[in-house]
Order: structure tokens, then sequence, then C-alpha cells
């Protein structure tokens, strides 16, 4: 579904509605309490001034009814702050997770090449400091109107009490409202410019605090905390802007109320003198001027925050919608178990106008042990990306048991299929809550039999914690080689009909290595093994390897007939035994 890029705030509100109806009986309660709250605002400076008048007149007994008066609003006033504040909380706590867990869903639907362009910023800005923008936008809404309607009914009263002030209340109002929407427009492209800015820093903050070790290795603290320095300044000096803006503006504002609080003492005074006021009503209008502020506040802070709603929901609806952000797509054939046949027919692929594969064509088998060697850049990640659908072909066509892969369902591809990566992700869990990632339902035996085949079972119980232990975001408390091999116990727990290793014995020294290999070759016959290999050594016993160069393939075969016919692939062997 395409969003227009400047949705207008019906729009905006529309969509917004979804995520807010689970809690609107909530909604419902903070609105009558909203009213109720406007109404009493308006009578209170009508007790107020009766007590004013009793005083100055002496009435001594009615001073005691009108202070009593007084006490029980503000009684009633004390009570509908409570309820006021519990219905607030209940909405924006369920508003604010609904669009959150809403919008980290609709992340992880995002094509992997849009992940690659952007920032992590741009995504960590939106889950957060967006969704709180927004969700408590119905209350708000329900709040200010509520307040400015109130006090419109004190401008009625004023208009039936003195014409003349009600005039002159008329024109005060339109002169700070003009000033104050100056304000908001001049405000607002500096915001959508200061969002920006913020998504940025917040993606450079998160590498410096993810990418510290290496930081620190690198010696590079001054270099990387210059660019992040220059970041936070510049996200810095556009808020100043917001700043300076606020306050040249709510000066001009304030010194206009100023004047025309004070002239309106002289115009009461003028009014009286030729009697057209009385000191009653004059008592009454001057407690009802801090309400004629308050409209000018209410309608104020309803354009305000309907900018900033304006920004942050277009920023929002930008992921969950598909607009600016390209979304996975998948097709509707569903196949529960594949067999492993995987081809690619002229297969040809961009990565940023760069073609990265060029018509390229090979078959493999089921449960065959397939390598796929090459120079780094020649394109055999691509491959594996390609047949995990994590790109999309462009050109040509990748089948998965002769379907085609862009026919099949999400389910039908990723199900079939684990892949252990160069650089596996371990999530800030348990090794137990990693592992359970690849099969929610495994049982400990489950779980410590693919341990067990990926060398690491050992590893694991002599930790005071054993399977139970946190391990830090990444997996910071293991080794390269220890997270490598957790990521093979992790995809073989899934228990899929293809697996792949791309790069995935980088890490692990000799010993290691030769476990994995093990490992790896235990699978064999049983499973289709695909393996993107730097190390030529551990790919030799491969039924097939293929030479990639220039995103093409050159040539393939088994080891020995590689190192007949063909003089590149002989050249990186020859290299991997010199190291």
């Amino acid at each position: 579904m395409k969003i227009n890029k400047n949705a207008t705030f019906f729009q905006n509100i529309k969509k917004t509605w979804r995520y807010i109806k689970e809690a609107k009986w909530n909604l419902v309660g903070y609105a009558f309490v909203s009213v109720l709250e406007a109404i009493i605002g308006a009578i209170l400076p009508l007790v107020s001034a009766k007590m004013i008048l009793n005083i100055t007149d002496g009435m001594m007994e009615q001073l005691f009814f009108s202070a009593l008066a007084v006490f029980g609003i503000e009684f009633i006033l004390s009570n509908v702050y409570y309820f006021k504040s519990v219905f607030y909380s209940v909405v924006y706590r369920k508003t604010l997770v609904n669009l959150q867990v809403a919008i980290a869903k609709e992340t992880l639907k995002l094509e992997v090449k849009e992940i690659d362009k952007e920032s992590s910023g741009v995504f960590i800005d939106r889950l957060n400091r967006d969704t709180q923008d927004i969700s408590g936008m119905f209350m708000e809404y329900t709040y200010w109107i509520s307040y400015v309607i109130s006090n419109v009914g004190v401008l009625v009263a004023i208009f039936f009490l003195n014409r003349y002030f009600f005039f002159y209340a008329i024109a005060v109002s339109m002169s700070i409202f003009l000033i104050n929407k100056k304000r908001l427009s001049k405000q607002y492209e500096i915001q959508k410019k200061w969002k920006k800015l913020q998504e940025k820093k917040t993606g450079l903050t998160s590498e410096l605090v993810r990418g510290i070790r290496d930081i620190k290795v690198l010696n590079a603290s001054e270099a990387i905390l210059k660019q992040t320095s220059a970041k936070i300044v510049e996200s810095s000096n556009e808020e100043i802007k917001m700043v300076k803006i606020r306050n040249k503006y709510n000066y001009y504002a304030n010194n206009v109320q100023g004047i025309t609080d004070f002239f309106m003492i002289l115009f009461g005074i003028f009014l009286h003198s030729k009697g057209l006021l009385t000191i009653p009503t004059f008592v009454i209008l001057y407690n009802y001027q801090s309400k004629i502020k308050n409209l000018l506040t209410g309608v104020v802070q309803l354009l305000e925050y309907n900018k900033k709603f304006t920004v942050s929901a277009n920023r929002i609806y930008e992921v969950i919608e598909d607009e600016r952000f390209k979304k996975e797509t998948f097709g509707n054939t569903k196949v529960k178990k594949l067999e492993g046949n995987i081809r690619f027919d002229n297969v040809s692929f961009k990565y940023n106008d760069r073609k990265v594969l060029e018509q390229m064509s090979f078959e493999i088998h089921p449960n065959q042990k397939v390598a796929f060697v090459g120079k780094s850049g020649a394109g055999k990640t691509t491959i594996f990306n390609l047949i995990t659908r994590l790109y999309k072909v462009e050109e040509g066509g990748v089948f998965l048991d002769g379907h085609n892969i862009n026919a099949l369902d999400c389910d039908s591809i990723r199900n079939n299929m684990s892949i252990i990566t160069q650089n596996p992700y371990i999530f800030n869990f348990s090794i137990k809550e990693n592992l359970l990632l690849a099969k929610e339902n495994a049982t400990m035996k489950e779980i410590r039999k693919a341990c067990k085949m990926a060398c690491i079972d050992d590893f694991i119980m002599e930790l005071p914690e054993k399977y139970d232990t946190k391990i830090g975001e990444n997996g910071v408390i293991l080794s390269g080689g220890q997270k490598q091999r957790l990521a093979i116990a992790r995809a073989l727990l899934m228990k899929t009909e293809i697996i792949l290793f791309d790069e995935a014995t980088s890490a692990l020294d000799n010993e290691t290595q030769s476990e994995i290999q093990n490992a790896i070759e235990n699978l064999k016959g049983d499973y289709t093994i695909l393996i993107v290999a730097h190390r030529l050594s551990t790919v030799i016993d491969s039924d097939c390897i293929y030479v990639v160069e220039d995103g093409k393939v050159i040539d393939s075969g088994t080891h020995k007939a590689l190192l007949k016919k063909c003089a590149v692939y002989k050249n990186l062997y020859e290299k991997d035994l010199q190291i």
C-alpha cells in the first residue's frame, strides 16, 4: 500500500487510531474528565470573584459559603487530575507498545538492501522517539480541544458581561495568535531537518558503543570521537535554532501580553469613569484575564502538536507502510519440505548499480556437498544471499526443487535452509535462549546434541551457569570461534535440508576447524551442503567446487580435476598451502 509522502493530518489520525482503539474506553474516560476540568475551570473564576467581593463588602457569612464552594471545586479538581493521569498512562502505554511492535515488525520485513544503505539511527529513532511523540496524541487533542472550548465559553461570558471588553479580548487574542503562528511555521521546517540529523547522530553513537573494542584496539578513539562530536554539534545547532525561534517569538508575545494587560486596566478605568463598567463586573473580568491567555495557549498548543505529530507520523508510516523503504515480497506457493535441488539460470545481479553477478548458471543436486571459491568480492556471498532470498533475483532465475524462488512463500524458503555466516550475530540473551531462536520448542537433549556436533558443548558446560549464561551484546564474552560454533549449533538445531556455510570456519584455529570439518562430514549425504570457503583445504572433499571470478562461474569440478584444468583454482590452492 502506497502512502502520500505529505499525508494530511486527518490521514495520519486515521492511521494512528488503529493503534489506540484497544484503549478507547480509557480515552473516553480521559475525554470525560478533561471536559469536566474545563467546565470547572470556567466556573472557578466566577466563584473566586464572588469571594473577593464578599471580602471587600465585609459579608463574612456569605464569604464562608463562597470559600466552601471554592474548596469543593478544588477537591473535585484534585480527583479529576488523578483519574486523568490514570487514563492518560493507560492510553499512552498501550498506544506506544502497539506502535513500537508494529514498526519493529515492519522493519523486519524490509529488504536487506534497504537496511544496508541506511544508518541504524534511521530505524532506532523512529522506533523510539517518533512513537513517543505520537502516542499521547489523542489525549493531547482531547485535552486541548476541551480546554479551548471551555475558554471560548469564557469569551461568551465576557461578551454578555461587557461587549467592550469582549472586542478588546478578541483583538489581544488575534495579535498573540498571529505571533505564535509565525513561530510555528518557522519551527516546522527546522524540526524536519533536526529529525534527520538526530537519526545520523543516533546511528553513529550506537556504532560507537557496539564497536568500542575495535575502536580501542585500533587506537581510533580520537578519530571516532571527532566524527561523533561533529554529528552531535550539527544536531544541537539545529535544536538551538528552534530554541532561538521559540524564545524570540515568545519574547514578542510576552511583551504584547504585558502591554495589553496594562492597557486592560486603563481601559477598565476609562469604562468605569463613563459609567459603562461596574466594580463587581470589573473584578470578574480581571479574574477572567488568565482564561483569555489560556485560550491562546490552548490554540497554540494544538497547532504546535499538530506540526510535531505530522512530522513524526509521516516518518513512522514511511516504515510501517510501503513508500520510502521497500519491503520483502514473496510468492504464494507453499512447499513443506525441499529436497535440496538448487539451480541458477542466467542470474545477473547489481548492488548499488555495481554488477556483482553476470549470467551465472549452475545446478546443485540434493545431498551434495558443494563449494564456491574465489577471491574476495568475486560474488560468492551474493550467491548465498540470493538462495536465502535476502536479495531478490533481478535477472534470470533461481530455482529450488524446480520452483522459481520468487513464487515461493517466506516459510517455504527459510524453514528449509539455515546459514552460518562469517560474522554471525549473537543476541544479548542466554546461550539457551540464543539456541531456542532456531527452534522454540527444542528440548535440552536436542540443544546439547546440536552443540556437541558443533564442538561447543564442553565449553558451555564449564561455564558457571552453563546454558543459562548471559553472553552480552553480539556474544561479547565469546571468542570469534566460539560465536561461530554457537551459530553452527543454532543452524543444526533447525534440521533443515539445506545448510549454507559462508566462511563459517574462517575464525577458527586449526584444531577447532578440524573438529567442525568432522561435524560437516557427518552431515554429508543427508543434507545439501553449500560452502563458501577462503581456505581451500576445507573443501577439497566436496562433490563439486565452483570457481567464481568477477561474478561468473569460470570452472567447476572436483578438487583433483580443477588442479589439472583450472589455473585460477590451482593458484588459489597453492597460496592457501603457503598460509
